[in-house]
């Protein structure tokens, strides 16, 4: 259960850091509202806008996730032990497998992203949006690179 508790607190810190980066971009776009505007910068104040949205609800409703979590698998543990850690090896060889997909998948994102700014993208409003996008896509890719550690260090202690 130690272990369990740990991971949640990691997990915690993830939602956390999703949060921080919610916000950091949102005060990024008060201060590009308040600054010089050419395209790119709208293109990236537009863009950090929103995305700082979808970070903050995503990122709270994470931490707010971790800890429904915890309630109910302290229940489970509570009741029998055995049943909560055959539950926990399942649902974390899950994750195991779905974080490095989903990784791979915003890495390839990012790429093709990068190339379409390269090759195709010529208007400087459609050019700032595309910064933005693909610092989104490049947080969340450090974000979840992080949080993989703790989810193989949990399955291991699972495991062991």
């Amino acid at each position: 259960m130690k272990q369990f508790e740990i991971y949640i607190a990691a997990q915690r810190a993830t939602g956390m850091q999703i949060t921080i980066f919610g916000i950091a971009l949102l005060l990024v776009a008060v201060l590009l509202h308040f600054s010089q505007l050419n395209p790119i910068t709208q293109g990236l104040r537009n863009s950090f806008l929103v995305i700082s949205i979808l970070l903050l609800v995503s990122g709270i409703g994470f931490i707010v996730n971790q800890k429904s979590l915890l309630k109910s698998k302290t229940e489970t543990y509570q009741a029998d032990p055995s049943e909560f850690k055959k539950q926990e090896v399942e649902r974390m060889e899950g994750v195991n497998k779905s974080v490095p997909k989903i990784i791979l998948g915003l890495s390839i994102i990012l790429i093709i992203i990068l190339l379409a700014l390269i090759l195709l993208i010529k208007q400087p409003l459609w050019r700032g949006v595309s910064y933005g996008i693909s610092i989104y896509f490049l947080g969340l890719l450090i974000v979840e690179s992080i949080s993989y550690l703790s989810v193989k260090t949990y399955l291991n202690a699972l495991l062991n």
